[in-house]
C-alpha cells in the first residue's frame, strides 16, 4: 500500500533528502527498485487480468498466485532483512 507508493516516488530523490534508514540507504537503489519493479509488474498482471472478462472469475487464484510469487520466488533473491527493511517482512 502506502510503501508501494513511497518506493516509487522516493526512487528518484537524492539520496542526502531520504530518512536514514530508507530502504535505498540500506539495500541501495538497484535493489529496491527491482524489488518495486517486480510490485509493478504483479499489479499490472492483475490489471491485464482482470481486463478479459471470460478469465475474471479465476481472479481469485491470482491472488493464491501473487502469493506463491512472494512465498516463493522473491526469497531467492531478497533475504529476510532486506524484505525488512523494504517493509515487507515475512509473516511468522
Amino acid at each position: 500500500g502506502n510503501t508501494f507508493f513511497k518506493r516509487v516516488t522516493d526512487s528518484i530523490a537524492e539520496r542526502s533528502r531520504l530518512p536514514d534508514k530508507h530502504p535505498i540507504l540500506v539495500l541501495g537503489r538497484n535493489k529496491m527498485n527491482a524489488y518495486t519493479g517486480v510490485q509493478v509488474l504483479c499489479l499490472l498482471g492483475l490489471f491485464g487480468f482482470k481486463q478479459i472478462p471470460a478469465i475474471t472469475i479465476f481472479f481469485p487464484a491470482m491472488i493464491g498466485v501473487l502469493m506463491s510469487i512472494r512465498s516463493f520466488i522473491l526469497p531467492n533473491f531478497f533475504s529476510e532483512k532486506e524484505f525488512v527493511a523494504l517493509g515487507d517482512e515475512t509473516p511468522s
